[in-house]
C-alpha cells in the first residue's frame, strides 16, 4: 500500500510510526529538518515542499498512491491538497479540518472535494471531554459498538472496593457484567487474568455497557463527584466545540480568555456563559475567580507548560476533576505520576483515527477492522473486528483457542446482544469481536490465534 502523508508534525509523525512497517510511505513537509528527522527515524521517503504544490505531490507519487492523508497545520492547504489528490484519482483521501466555519458545511465539503473522511482533532477532543464530565470518576472513555459499550479508565483509590481484590472476586461483586481488560501499575502494563490482585493506585481499564457506568462508579466506592460548575481556561477552537457539546447540559460555565477580541466574540456567541478577560495561567486570576469552588477545571491553553502548571494548581486547590490538554504525548506519564490522570491529546486522537481508517482498508476475506483505539500511550490496541466467514477464530470455544501472548477477547456483539465472553463462548460469522492486545499491526483477527 502506497501512502502519502502531508504534514510532519505530531500527527504526521504518529501516523508514520504506526504504519511504516506495513506500507510504503512518502512524507511531505516544507521543513527540511522535520523531513530529515522523520525519514531518519522511520523507513519512509521524505520530500521537502508544500502540500499545495501539484509538482511536489507528483514527485511524491500521487498518481499511483492508494491513500492520501493531509494533516498540515493549515486547513486551507489540507483542503487544496485533498482536491489535488481527488483529481489524481486517489481512492482514499483523509483531511484534517479544524475551523468551525468549515465544519458547518462538512457534508458538502466531503462530497465537493472528494474527501472520504474529514478529521477534526478539536471536535473529537471536545466529545471526549464532554463524556468525562458526564462520568467524572473516569480518566478516559473510549466508545465501542456504536456507543453501546465503553472502555473506561479508572484509578483505584485506597478506599475503593477494588483495592486488594482479585479480579474474579470483583467481577462477581459487580454481578459479572463488566470485564477488566488492562491494568497500569507504575510503568508496567498488564492484561490480567482472574487471579490478578488489584492495588490502590492501579489504573484499570474496564469494558462496560454505558447504562452500567454509574453502577460501576457506585460499587467502586469512590468519592461522589457531581459536575455542576465548570471553569474552562482558554477560549480557542477547542473551547468552541466543547461549549457546543455542553450547551444542553444546564451547567454553570465560566471561560477565561486572554485575548480581548476572542473573549468578546465568545460572550456574544454564548450569552448563557460567563466570559472573563484575563490570563488563565496566572494563579492570581484563578484565586480571584475562586477556583476552589469549581467542580471541574478544563485547561485548554495552547501551551503544554501553561496547561501543566494550571492543572497542578487546580489539583492542589482541591478541584475534584481536572482535565488537561496536551499536544506532546511523551508528557503523559510524568504528569500521571504527579496526579494529573485525565489528559486529552487532540493530535493523538486524530492520528489514532487515521491509523484505524487506514488499517481498515486491509480487510481480509475472514475479517475487517472496524475500529481501533490506542490505549496506555500506544502500548495496547483495542480493536473491533467484524468476522466475515468461518475461519480459524470460529473453530473452537474460547477455552480451546490458544491466543497470542497478552491478548484478551473482551466482548462480542451478536445481532443485538452484547456478550461478555466465557471459556464456553464460541465466535460465529457475523459477530463483532472486541479485543485488547499488546500485538501491533493486526489486520486479521486470525493473526491473534496461535496456529497448532
Amino acid at each position: 500500500m502506497q501512502i502519502i502523508i502531508c504534514g510532519g508534525g505530531e500527527v504526521g509523525s504518529a501516523i508514520c510510526e504506526a504504519l511504516y512497517q506495513t506500507a510504503d510511505i512518502v512524507i511531505v513537509d516544507p521543513n527540511e529538518h522535520i523531513i530529515d528527522e522523520i525519514a531518519g527515524q522511520y523507513d519512509v521517503q521524505g520530500i521537502v515542499g508544500s502540500a499545495a504544490s501539484v509538482r511536489i505531490l507528483q514527485e511524491a507519487g500521487i498518481a499511483t498512491a492508494d491513500v492520501f492523508i493531509a494533516v498540515t497545520n493549515s486547513d486551507e492547504k489540507n483542503i487544496i491538497s485533498s482536491i489535488i489528490a481527488q483529481n489524481f484519482g486517489v481512492k482514499h483521501v483523509y483531511g484534517r479540518v479544524r475551523d468551525p466555519e468549515y465544519m458547518e458545511d462538512i457534508q458538502f465539503m466531503q462530497s465537493a472535494i472528494g474527501v472520504n473522511r474529514i478529521v477534526n482533532p478539536e471536535h473529537d477532543a471536545a466529545v471526549v471531554i464532554d463524556q468525562i464530565l458526564r462520568y467524572p470518576f473516569a480518566n478516559s472513555i473510549e466508545a465501542f459498538a456504536n456507543g453501546r459499550m465503553h472502555i473506561v479508565g479508572l484509578t483505584i483509590t485506597p478506599e475503593s472496593a477494588a483495592a486488594n481484590c482479585k479480579i474474579m472476586d470483583f467481577r462477581n461483586y459487580l454481578d459479572g457484567d463488566i470485564l477488566i481488560c488492562a491494568i497500569e501499575r507504575g510503568d508496567e502494563v498488564y492484561i490480567p487474568d482472574g487471579d490478578f490482585v488489584m492495588q490502590a493506585g492501579d489504573r484499570i481499564h474496564v469494558l462496560s455497557e454505558q447504562n452500567r457506568l454509574k453502577i460501576l462508579y457506585n460499587r467502586l466506592r469512590t468519592k461522589q463527584v457531581t459536575i455542576k460548575k465548570v471553569l474552562i481556561i482558554d477560549g480557542g477552537t477547542l473551547t468552541h466545540y466543547l461549549l457546543e457539546e455542553l450547551k444542553q447540559r444546564h451547567l454553570e460555565i465560566t471561560v477565561i480568555e486572554q485575548d480581548y477580541k476572542t473573549a468578546l466574540q465568545l460572550a456574544i456567541s454564548y450569552p448563557e456563559i460567563e466570559v472573563i478577560h484575563g490570563d488563565g495561567s496566572d494563579q492570581r486570576v484563578l484565586e480571584e475567580e475562586h477556583i476552589k469552588n469549581y467542580d471541574a477545571v478544563v485547561s485548554l491553553n495552547r501551551s503544554d507548560h501553561e496547561n501543566m502548571v494550571t492543572s497542578l494548581f487546580a489539583m492542589h486547590q482541591g478541584v475534584p476533576k481536572v482535565i488537561t490538554k496536551l499536544d506532546r504525548p511523551y508528557l503523559l506519564r510524568p504528569l500521571a505520576n504527579l496526579g494529573l490522570d485525565t489528559i486529552i491529546t487532540p493530535k493523538q486522537l486524530v492520528a489514532d483515527k487515521i491509523i484505524q481508517l487506514t488499517r481498515s482498508l486491509k480487510a481480509t476475506e475472514n475479517s475487517a477492522v472496524n475500529n481501533l483505539y490506542m490505549l496506555i500511550e500506544g502500548q495496547l490496541e483495542a480493536l473491533e473486528f467484524e468476522v466475515l466467514n468461518e475461519c480459524l477464530i470460529t473453530q473452537n470455544t474460547l477455552r480451546d483457542l490458544m491466543l497470542e501472548d497478552q491478548t484478551l477477547i473482551i466482548g462480542i456483539l451478536r445481532q443485538d446482544e452484547f456478550i461478555v465472553p466465557t471459556g464456553d463462548t464460541q465466535i460465529k460469522p457475523g459477530d463483532f469481536v472486541y479485543v485488547v492486545t499488546k500485538q501491533h499491526e493486526v489486520t486479521d483477527i486470525n493473526q491473534l490465534v496461535v496456529k497448532s
